[in-house]
């Protein structure tokens, strides 16, 4: 059987496959990580000695669906074995994939981490003069979201959104999220924004070297507003 670990949230469901690992370490299963362009030694294995598979074995693969070829049949077809198996057990982790992005596993358990919609609202509020809403939406996220999920959102919103200011056709965003962009960079000088980016990009470093005494909400909170 197969269980699909996926969904944007990236922290929550990283942090569901790495708790599941433990899980089975604990039920004393032999943990083995696989390559995902070498899944198919899983099944050639179970055939050539199928007296290893006797012994409880659990497989953890990341990032299948980005390595998965729809032309490649030999590999979709060893997908699709893994799922049906009742005696191997896969446990796939998708990174930032949400479940209707998957090339396989409509048979499969899938556990999907999705993204609340508040995030995407408070994205969306990061402009100048808009500080006062930016702040009561940042401490109603903050309640129900892991703080470093929220930093690494933002992280990514402002390079996108420096990209569409500053070169647009280097983009690869959708047309719709491009044209939200545009919108909001719009409210942006360049000056402003390229120097928010960099105080941004400070605070980020600071916070993976643990350098910061604040938390990264906190961070977040003293500089908008600033910036905001």
């Amino acid at each position: 059987m197969m269980t699909i670990v996926c969904g944007e949230d990236s922290v929550a469901s990283y942090d569901y496959f790495f708790n599941l690992k433990k899980e089975f370490k604990e039920k004393e299963y032999e943990i083995y990580d696989i390559d995902p362009l070498k899944i198919d030694e899983i099944t050639s294995w179970r055939s050539e000695s199928p007296s290893l598979f006797s012994n409880k074995k659990v497989f953890f693969i990341q990032n299948l669906n980005k390595k998965t070829n729809k032309k490649n049949l030999k590999q979709f077809k060893t997908i699709n074995q893994l799922i049906e198996s009742k005696y191997i057990e896969v446990v796939l982790y998708e990174e930032e994939t949400p479940s209707r992005f998957l090339k396989f596993g409509e048979k499969a358990k899938i556990k999907e981490f999705k993204i609340s919609e508040n995030i995407f609202k408070l994205l969306d509020a990061c402009y100048p003069g808009n500080f006062k809403n930016f702040v009561l939406l940042l401490n109603s996220v903050r309640t129900n979201a892991d703080e470093i999920f929220i930093f690494i959102m933002f992280t990514r919103h402002i390079r996108n959104l420096l990209t569409i200011k500053i070169d647009p056709s280097s983009s690869k965003l959708a047309t719709w999220q491009a044209v939200k962009l545009k919108h909001q960079a719009s409210l942006w000088q360049t000056d402003k924004l390229v120097s928010f980016y960099h105080s941004f990009h400070k605070i980020d470093l600071s916070i993976k070297t643990s350098s910061s005494p604040y938390s990264p909400c906190n961070s977040l909170d003293i500089l908008t507003s600033y910036y905001l």
